[in-house]
């Protein structure tokens, strides 16, 4: 029995361990992405004083992502969610820090 307990454990740090891993990578990936798109598509009109300024419009994450998709449906930019995503995460890091 404690054999089977040991091995369980074993098994569930190994699958904790990647999945930590797995996650680091993933938000270096989604930050990679946030700040080329930005870069791309909204620095046209966003420089970093817009993110700095004390009177910033943005007080909170959800407000952040509802203003991100607010400005990409206006101009039309063709992002899946994932991108979008990948723009607040972004933001946020470099920025906002919510």
């Amino acid at each position: 029995m404690k054999k089977r307990i040991i091995q369980f454990i074993s098994l569930a740090s190994l699958v904790c361990c990647s999945s930590l891993a797995n996650a680091g990578k993933d938000t270096e990936k989604q930050l990679a992405t946030g700040n080329k798109l930005h870069t791309e598509h909204c620095y046209k009109c966003h420089t970093e004083a817009v993110y700095i300024r004390d009177d910033r419009f943005v007080k909170s994450i959800n407000a952040l992502s509802k203003q991100v998709v607010r400005c990409k449906d206006n101009l039309g930019i063709p992002w899946f969610d994932e991108d979008t995503d990948a723009v607040v995460y972004f933001l946020n890091e470099k920025y906002y820090k919510f």
